[in-house]
């Protein structure tokens, strides 16, 4: 099989139709508002009397039920709204829903700005307001549940490749130019294609969001590009004018030689059966029974037990396929979307297996990822339904030909999908790109290649955690002191990276100078003789930070000038350092280092399993960055770092590394 489990957190986004987006647990006290027994929910949508607002009225509904029937409180779901889309008329009817008393308003807004003043207004008066598909960023509103249309274009551009190639004239049908929302997905799907230079976007056209007009303009582009291989309909429009309305593309994408492929934004029935019927290629839907049900288990969540949400909560989306197009019809036929959508590309073999290619075997930090990749394909395996295999493949020694060998050897294999470490991100272009051109789905983790088309790269973000070195070595030492750096390879992004960040971090503390940088070349020989010769020149020096941990690597005694310091009872010199081995928790015991900022090792393994599959198997799509997250030691949890590592098993979050408070 060529053609996604989650990385976990990805996992609970789609899961949002199936469960409560945050658990549910009776709160001891009563809210205010709820002495009477009973949350009373306006649920608003733009207008009434339109089918996705009719779906999420049921989800806004079922919700309402389920909890009521949980208790101890009556929930009550409230569709309001105008008939028609009008911001004044639906001011009035929020206003009419705070004076009708209800506990909460959930609402679709028909103007970002025009929203503003009625949703403060509910807010004033102790109503608790949050949007959903259509939001007021500039109000008060405690959340927006949404697509995100960005990741929406970016899905529906790997549909239309999976479909066409990488090669082929693509043409775009949006609604109103500018329209945020519109312009979000077609950015989403350019970035995807960009890295094919084998595709051509020859042209845009907008229907200004009317049937006729988006009628028109599809066909004079057929006209006009009579060889064209693509569509991306941004907005189904035309759709809505039926069978027969546009002979040219209806004669092309029904053509034996399939040399036209169409894909579109939204999964309305219509949608389903151009699709059933072979008019589009596949489908990236909004969570339209989500918004209703999701809605009020967000609102009663942040009444009830005082969830915090983020200001975006994104909602997930549902890809279509002809492999679940009628499960996705039926759902609609019964209006019950508790099911999970079956995948959009499931393989034919029942098997999935990825090859997991490190820079390099016999690597403590590699090992500890192949232990994740393979935790990972055991969970989805017993999971099912299908079986899913972890093969981990590399070269003994760090070496871009061994490495390019053994990624063509793993497609020579017949996997379905590579998470690779590059060796050389300009190495690993084509060996990468010619995975994908015989359908293998590759990302990378670890080490980056970002010319090549690699769906995503999962790592750690180095600036970020730069920021969280200058901030242990803040805590550490004060905020006044003489600092040292030490480096690889001078310019080796991830470095320079990890160096800006921890710069730009205590830049805000007058008192902290940066003495020098000195580099090892990634030699750990050359990094303890540069140690000790800065410990030489600053035998006052208050702080380092090692940006990379070569010297650790020799041992105790290595450095003796660095130890005396590190170890003397004033305690005048802190040291803090990038990653989390084994070798440096035993440091950081002994107090020769007082905190580290971790990669997640394990998580390179699992976690580009998840993604993966959930990628192959059911289309979700991911931004061009996938931050993996960072591990911060301190010696109130090196002890659980320290198990972790004895056990291989990061399955449990790492304590906090500072006790409140402190």
């Amino acid at each position: 099989m060529k053609k996604v489990s989650v990385l976990w957190f990805i996992a609970v986004l789609v899961a949002l139709t199936l469960a409560p987006v945050a658990s549910i647990a009776v709160a001891q006290d009563t809210p205010k508002g709820l002495e009477d027994g009973k949350l009373t929910i306006a649920w608003i949508p733009k207008a009434l009397n339109n089918p996705v607002f009719e779906l999420g009225k049921v989800g806004c509904e079922t919700a309402a039920k389920e909890l009521t029937e949980q208790g101890p409180y009556e929930v009550e779901c409230l569709y309001m709204g105008s008939v028609a889309s009008d911001m004044a008329e639906q001011a009035r009817v929020m206003a009419d829903a705070v004076a009708q008393g209800v506990d909460a308003i959930g609402v679709s807004c028909n103007s970002d700005a025009g929203c503003v003043e009625p949703i403060n207004s509910a807010i004033d008066a102790g109503i608790p307001v949050m949007t959903w598909d259509s939001d007021s960023p500039e109000s008060n509103r405690f959340t927006y549940l949404g697509v995100s249309n960005y990741l929406g274009g970016r899905a529906a551009a790997d549909l239309l490749i999976r479909e066409m190639g990488t090669e082929g004239k693509v043409a775009l049908l949006t609604g109103v130019p500018g329209a945020p929302n519109l312009e979000q997905r077609i950015q989403g799907f350019k970035d995807y294609v960009a890295k094919f230079p084998g595709i051509e976007i020859v042209t845009t056209v907008a229907g200004n969001d009317d049937i006729n007009l988006s009628v028109q303009v599809v066909e004079e582009t057929m006209q006009s590009n009579p060889d064209l291989n693509g569509w991306f309909f941004v907005g189904l429009w035309p759709i809505f004018a039926g069978r027969g309305a546009m002979p040219l593309f209806e004669e092309a994408a029904l053509r034996a030689e399939g040399d036209l492929k169409a894909v579109a934004f939204d999964t309305l029935p219509v949608e389903l059966e151009w699709l059933q019927e072979g008019l589009l290629d596949g489908l990236v839907g909004q969570k339209y029974w989500g918004w209703g049900y999701d809605t009020v288990y967000m609102i009663y969540d942040k009444i009830v037990n005082g969830a915090e949400f983020e200001s975006f909560t994104n909602s997930g989306m549902d890809i279509v396929t002809p492999a679940n197009v009628d499960a996705m019809a039926q759902a609609w036929e019964t209006q019950d979307f508790t099911q999970a959508l079956p995948p959009a590309f499931p393989p034919e073999d029942g098997k999935f297996s990825i090859a997991w290619i490190p820079k390099a075997l016999n690597n403590p930090v590699f090992e500890l990822g192949k232990v994740g990749c393979e935790t990972a394909a055991a969970e989805l395996t017993e999971a099912g339904p299908f079986e899913v295999e972890c093969l981990y493949r590399g070269s003994v020694a760090s070496d871009m030909a061994e490495q390019a060998r053994v990624m063509a050897d793993a497609v020579a294999e017949g996997v379905d999908a590579m998470g690779v470490s590059c060796n050389s991100d300009a190495g690993c272009v084509e060996p990468i790109n010619s995975a994908i051109a015989a359908g293998v789905s590759t990302m990378t983790w670890d080490s980056d290649s970002p010319e090549s088309q690699r769906l995503t790269y999962l790592g750690v973000s180095n600036y970020e955690g730069g920021r969280a070195a200058g901030e242990l070595l803040v805590r550490a030492m004060g905020e006044e002191g003489q600092v040292a750096l030490l480096t690889g390879v001078p310019g080796a992004p991830n470095l320079e990276q990890r160096i800006q960040g921890f710069k730009d971090y205590v830049a805000q503390y007058p008192g902290i100078e940066i003495v020098t940088t000195v580099a090892c070349n990634d030699d750990i020989n050359l990094g303890v003789q540069v140690v000790e010769e800065t410990m030489q020149s600053y035998p006052d020096l208050d702080g380092w930070f090692f940006v990379g941990l070569w010297p650790i690597f020799a041992g105790r005694g290595a450095m003796p000038l660095f130890e005396e310091a590190a170890l003397r009872p004033e305690g005048d010199m802190k040291a803090v350092a990038f990653d989390t081995l084994p070798v440096e928790l035993e440091w950081l015991k002994d107090g020769l280092l007082d905190g580290l900022v971790g990669q997640k090792y394990w998580g390179w393994g699992y976690d580009t399993v998840h993604m993966l599959y959930d990628h192959v198997i059911y289309g979700t799509p991911f931004e061009d960055f996938t931050n993996s997250g960072m591990d911060i030691v301190t010696i109130n949890n090196v002890d659980a770092m320290a198990q972790a590592w004895e056990t291989q098993d990061f399955t449990q979050p790492l304590p906090p590394p500072f006790p409140d408070g402190e």
